[in-house]
């Protein structure tokens, strides 16, 4: 990727966290990323396709972080603890991202069905994973998304809040959040 095209992406992801999408504009965006308006118009057709290039490529970045280092070999309890930790790394460093996330699934642009088809091409392994935990009856008879929601989706809710200086995640918590959320999705 061009290191222009990344900065017009970076740009724009950055000015809808904070902006909102009405806050965002092609001007606002070249002068953020450092070039001209035109130069946007040479990689992106218009703000929808940018915006939409922006959401699909993020999905992708984070779904790559989420799963990187995961083993289907080894146990259940290390790939959801290496599942857990890419999370809560990824969400941290990106604060951006996530706000970004947030805006877009509020927006007209946002569709139920696209959603759906990033979820299964960017974060399959994911909910194999839980789908595997099921089949294994090791946890409770919840659908994997729910169990997805109730482990990895709520760390979305706890990153705002670090962000926002509610709540001080660190390190030294990990350990505990990761064995309550295990424990909250184990069959008993």
């Amino acid at each position: 990727m061009s290191d222009k095209r990344e900065r017009i992406l970076s740009a724009a992801e950055t000015l809808i966290a904070r902006c909102g999408f009405q806050g965002m504009s092609m001007h606002l965006v070249a002068q953020h990323a450092g070039v001209a308006t035109g130069t946007i118009y040479r990689y992106f057709a218009d703000k929808e396709t940018l915006l939409r290039c922006v959401h699909e490529e993020r999905m992708q970045e984070i779904g790559n972080r989420v799963t990187r280092g995961l083993d289907p070999g080894a146990s259940c309890y290390d790939q959801f603890r290496t599942l857990w930790l890419n999370t809560i790394h990824c969400l941290l460093d990106s604060p951006d991202c996530l706000l970004y996330r947030v805006q877009y699934e509020a927006s007209p642009l946002f569709s139920k069905e696209e959603d759906q088809e990033l979820h299964d091409r960017y974060f399959k392994p994911v909910f194999e994973f839980f789908e595997q935990g099921l089949e294994e009856g090791l946890f409770r008879e919840l659908p994997a998304e729910v169990l997805c929601g109730m482990t990895l989706e709520n760390l979305l809710l706890l990153t705002q809040k670090h962000t926002k200086g509610r709540i001080d995640l660190h390190e030294g918590l990990y350990e505990s959040l990761i064995d309550a959320n295990w424990n909250a999705i184990l069959k008993r």
